[in-house]
């Protein structure tokens, strides 16, 4: 139905959209982890385990909770 968009190169310098490095382009076609591989349960691990020494607790269940004031309420 459409043909592939290839516009020419440019620099672009408003608000966005904005030129992206390659090295970023090939970081996020990376392939995905799902929430629940092995490997993206150790990298949960391993980074909760940062944020109980940042926030100096032992709570094992310390995690950041992305959201409004009351997402971590809810």
């Amino acid at each position: 139905m459409f043909g592939e968009i290839d516009p020419p190169q440019r620099l672009l310098m408003g608000p966005g959209p904005v030129n992206v490095h390659p090295r970023v382009l090939r970081a996020m076609s990376a392939d995905m982890l799902g929430q629940f591989d092995p490997e993206m349960t150790g990298y949960m691990n391993e980074t909760m385990a940062l944020y109980r020494l940042v926030f100096m607790t032992e709570n094992r269940w310390t995690f950041l909770v992305d959201g409004t004031a009351r997402a971590g309420i809810e």
